[in-house]
């Protein structure tokens, strides 16, 4: 019987180790694909950033009569915005109705032919083309996900 005790108490003690072990092993573990992750985000945003800084380098610039580019910029959650204004243009729904379905309808062959853009493709970026008229007021957001051109 002294020996079933002690055997008891021996498997008892070690299985607490164990458990204490295997708690912490499990801690680390997601402690560090809680780093890996981050840091990857970190990356991702900072060389969104860069392309923001380099297409701002050229702006504002007339791409037509009716609209200026004005800035890119990125948010904290990776989503890349193009800025626009849309200007000389009476009716400015009309115009971007039809250059939105223009850009959906070529969006996919546009991701997939240029290399320039595989930062996107490659790591589901989304996104935003925001257009504003000449008081800067919103006229219309065009929301791109991942899944509109992969």
């Amino acid at each position: 019987m002294l020996i079933m005790v002690k055997l008891f108490l021996f498997l008892y003690h070690n299985s607490l180790h164990m458990r204490k072990a295997c708690f912490i092993l499990t801690l680390l573990f997601i402690s560090l694909l809680h780093i890996q992750c981050s840091s990857g985000k970190k990356e991702l945003h900072r060389k969104l950033k860069e392309m923001a800084v380099e297409l701002n380098a050229s702006s504002p610039v007339m791409l037509d009569q009716y609209t200026r580019f004005e800035e890119a910029s990125v948010t904290a959650e990776n989503v890349f915005r193009y800025h626009y204004t849309v200007m000389n243009c009476t009716n400015p729904d009309s115009l971007l109705e039809v250059r939105s379905q223009a850009l959906l309808k070529n969006i996919k062959t546009m991701f997939s032919t240029n290399n320039d853009l595989r930062i996107f493709t490659e790591n589901d970026v989304v996104i935003e083309y925001i257009y504003t008229d000449e008081h800067h007021t919103n006229i219309r957001t065009l929301r791109i996900n991942p899944e509109d051109y992969q």
